[in-house]
């Protein structure tokens, strides 16, 4: 009996009880943020510093006031007083403030403790406001003073409970030291716990959700075949070079070199063009609509992504709990993830891309290039900063579209002797294009013209044992990725590149295991009889935040926070785009789109963005548009009855489609 199977069988509010707590717990530990190098203060820093030494140990002679920074008030908006304390010292409190425990200043009167620790508090974000926060010692000393000062409170002032008081009091340290631990001791934060609370809940909702089994019906598998072997390669081979390529460049940027020689490993052009050839195969396989084909296409790319961040972020807490600095390791994982994202949007530009292609075949590939080089010549004249992001974009779909090229058999008819020209004009050209994204068209052609060029003879080559090792790495990606993420820790490790621990490696070696058993496993689908709007609507935006998703770890990684372009994100947003968008997939892939449950999971998966303390407009925007999106989804409407061309058929790779299929064929 497998894990899953063995879940099902307990009752639900158990499931749901420790799935909560397991995944509140996860999310509260990996959200502790990174540690950094504090400095030395200097000038009014040094003043905030000798004014914590002095909140720590208070006196009864001399006034705290007196050692604090002279622009304290106005720049954390304050109104320091000093006042004595029930001790006899003096302290220096803002009278508007309190405890902020669940009894507040409660009966024994802890007021002039509370508020003289959050005037100590203050200092400590000044700190971080002047851009030198304090070391961890700082918080501790006043986290020890407060605990200090309320047990002595329940001394002085017992009102005949002094058992009862010091008991409140722990409760109050207790729950002190575990926030600052969670903050690593430094500079204190507001703590979104409602958008944590109601994150925590979406997560196990989706996670839930998925656990129940589609409802399944016997239709025969069709008989499928392999596709061009060598653009299998093609996309490995690319994906190899670039992974290897980002590897190098976070390494450098992480040590301060420069990484402009980089450009020889940049092998996007080339992974965009060998996708390309397989998308508009299976495309052109297919017989149904947008909906079903995105959602089966893109099904088999998020289950393993999914899984992959799920098993590093779990690592990441554990690692997070014994506190070992992994920021470093943490960036070398995410960041090569970034070209899933953009080709989750190639995909989903296929049906529109392989029509232009059809109707416009010469005209789209010179239009997208115009595009690139207006981006280009408006990003470095203006400094536009996200015309990078959109080059990027717009350059995958025009590599895409040469690659539709090969796919219908135009580049294998034009000889040796072209691509051989072009390759001895663009090489050269390389050595004054090699600024990037800038290259990424004198790149591809050059790359496409190799790759033309040697395609007899790697085709010959995998035609013997090679092809089973591409084949292997062609049904668990993510496995190969992985194992290879574990020589990389290993290797920065003992070089001192890191702060990866070598260790990690042997509790990753079974992990790996386990995981390629997830990954290579065949899930199958129920036939859809027709595709609705909601099918269409459900795919759209699925790939919009699985994107995001993977997009946004890639940005802020497993413990910190980033900006996406324009979008502030962090751990749990991520996991929450990442967990939806492969919801919203699996639900058009199984025809339960055209439920009510399915879309009242997303307009709730949308609420924790909007529940932080202050989201910014544009995570108002996408939020609250999707959530009305959902609402309208869930409004009971009549099928509209179209063919879907969808059958019960496992999913495994891309590179896979049905030969002489009947409508109701499974495709990829």
């Amino acid at each position: 009996m497998g894990a899953r199977e063995l879940l099902l069988r307990l009752p639900a509010w158990f499931r749901f009880t420790v799935i909560t707590l397991a995944v509140f717990v996860v999310g509260v530990i990996a959200s502790r943020p990174a540690t950094g190098d504090n400095g030395t203060p200097s000038g009014d820093v040094l003043a905030a510093a000798k004014a914590v030494k002095t909140f720590a140990e208070p006196s009864a002679t001399h006034d705290p006031q007196l050692d604090m920074p002279v622009d304290f008030a106005a720049v954390i908006v304050r109104d320091p007083k000093t006042v004595r304390a029930p001790d006899g010292t003096l302290r220096v409190v803002d009278l508007a403030g309190g405890c902020s425990g669940p009894a507040g200043d409660t009966e024994w009167d802890f007021s002039v403790a509370c508020r003289a620790h959050d005037m100590g508090y203050d200092l400590l974000r000044y700190a971080e406001h002047k851009g030198q926060p304090l070391g961890p010692q700082a918080r501790k000393a006043l986290d020890d003073r407060l605990t200090a000062d309320l047990h002595l409170q329940c001394e002085l002032n017992p009102r005949g409970a002094r058992q009862s008081c010091h008991v409140v009091a722990q409760t109050y340290a207790l729950g002190l030291q575990f926030n600052s631990w969670r903050q690593r001791w430094g500079p204190p934060g507001h703590e979104p716990v409602v958008a944590w609370a109601f994150g925590s809940a979406v997560v196990v909702f989706l996670l839930l959700a998925r656990l129940h089994r589609p409802r399944r019906e016997d239709v025969p598998v069709a008989t499928r075949v392999e596709q061009d072997r060598f653009a299998t390669f093609l996309r490995l081979f690319s994906l190899t070079l670039l992974v290897l390529g980002e590897t190098v460049a976070t390494l450098a940027h992480l040590h301060g070199f420069g990484t402009s020689w980089l450009w020889a490993l940049q092998a996007v052009p080339l992974f965009f063009f060998a996708g390309g050839h397989a998308n508009l195969q299976s495309w052109r396989a297919h017989q149904g609509g947008f909906g079903c084909w995105v959602s089966s296409r893109t099904s088999w790319l998020l289950r393993p992504v999914l899984g992959f961040v799920l098993l590093w972020v779990v690592l990441f807490t554990a690692l997070n709990l014994l506190d070992v600095r992994v920021d470093a390791y943490s960036r070398l994982i995410t960041h090569p993830l970034w070209f899933l994202g953009v080709y989750l949007l190639a995909v989903a530009a296929t049906p529109a891309a392989a029509w232009l292609h059809r109707r416009h075949r010469r005209a789209t590939p010179f239009v997208l290039a115009l595009v690139t080089v207006a981006v280009e010549v408006a990003r470095t004249s203006t400094e536009w900063k996200t015309g990078g992001y959109v080059n990027l974009v717009v350059g995958a779909l025009l590599m895409q579209q040469v690659g539709f090229f090969y796919a219908d058999g135009t580049l294998q008819r034009i000889g040796r002797k072209v691509p051989a020209a072009l390759g001895a004009i663009t090489l050269p050209a390389l050595v004054f294009f090699s600024d990037y994204p800038r290259s990424m068209m004198v790149l591809g052609v050059a790359q496409v013209c190799l790759a033309l060029l040697a395609r007899g003879h790697v085709s010959a080559w995998l035609e013997g044992r090679a092809w089973r090792v591409v084949n292997f790495a062609r049904r668990a990606p993510m496995t190969v990725y992985l194992a290879y993420l574990i020589g990389l820790g290993a290797l920065v490790g003992l070089l001192g590149l890191t702060h990866a621990p070598s260790w990690l490696v042997f509790l990753l070696l079974p992990l790996t295991l386990l995981f390629h058993r997830f990954e290579c496993r065949r899930v199958k689908f129920p036939r859809l009889a027709h595709e609705s709007h909601r099918t269409r609507l459900a795919t759209a935006l699925g790939v919009s935040f699985g994107t995001l998703g993977v997009l946004g770890f890639v940005v802020a990684g497993f413990l910190g926070e980033g900006v996406l372009v324009l979008l502030p994100v962090d751990p749990l947003q991520n996991m929450i785009h990442l967990l939806l968008g492969w919801y919203l997939i699996h639900t058009a892939r199984t025809g339960s789109c055209d439920t009510r449950m399915p879309w009242l999971l997303t307009a709730l998966a949308c609420v924790p963005p909007l529940l932080a303390l202050q989201p910014a407009p544009q995570v108002v925007v996408l939020h609250a548009v999707t959530i009305g999106l959902a609402v309208l989804a869930a409004i009971p409407r009549s099928r509209p009855r179209t063919p879907a061309a969808t059958a019960v058929v496992p999913t495994s790779s891309p590179d896979l489609v049905p030969a002489a299929a009947p409508a109701t064929a499974p495709t990829r």
